[in-house]
């Protein structure tokens, strides 16, 4: 199968519509006005599984490492990202709840049904504090969805652990 071409132009992976449109029918990608575009996470994941190929500006072809590397991602995010995708639940940014994802049940579309989840990564080793964690959710529960954390253990297995307030 041929692997389907991603151009890098200033921090942006962009496809032609025809590519876009194949990978977004599997729950990739956005539109945002005339571009079509990956987001890191989603070009790590295609990239990892050998479906895509990035070129940068010069037409040099981007590797997993050189990926990471050049977006300073948070390998554990790309885990967690990683983790959902395989289990078949559809990823999407969730910058605007200030967490990494929200997340959709199995099945459903973007725009068929709210996300289910917001997700926030953890790493076994780092120190959270209880008012982040209220605040996490805090926005969950104002925006009618659940809280998972998502915890990165040493053997880079992610757990989750749902949250959600309950009237009493």
């Amino acid at each position: 199968m041929k692997k389907i071409k991603v151009n890098l132009d200033k921090n942006l992976y962009s496809l032609d519509e025809r590519d876009w449109q194949s990978l977004h029918s599997k729950g990739f990608g956005e539109k945002f006005d005339s571009i079509f575009c990956l987001n890191v996470y989603e070009v790590l994941f295609l990239v990892e599984k050998g479906k895509i190929e990035v070129f940068s500006r010069l037409g040099n072809i981007l590797e997993f490492k050189d990926i990471l590397k050049k977006d300073k991602v948070d390998f554990n995010i790309f885990l967690t990202f990683s983790d959902l995708i395989k289990k078949g639940y559809n990823v999407k940014s969730g910058l605007r709840y200030g967490v990494e994802f929200r997340v959709y049940e199995k099945g459903i579309k973007v725009g068929e049904k709210h996300s289910e989840w917001l997700v926030k990564t953890f790493s076994y080793k780092n120190k959270t504090l209880m008012s982040d964690i209220a605040s996490f959710n805090r926005v969950a529960h104002s925006t009618k969805k659940k809280f998972l954390f998502a915890v990165v253990d040493v053997e880079n297995c992610v757990t989750y652990f749902e949250s959600s307030w309950v009237r009493m």
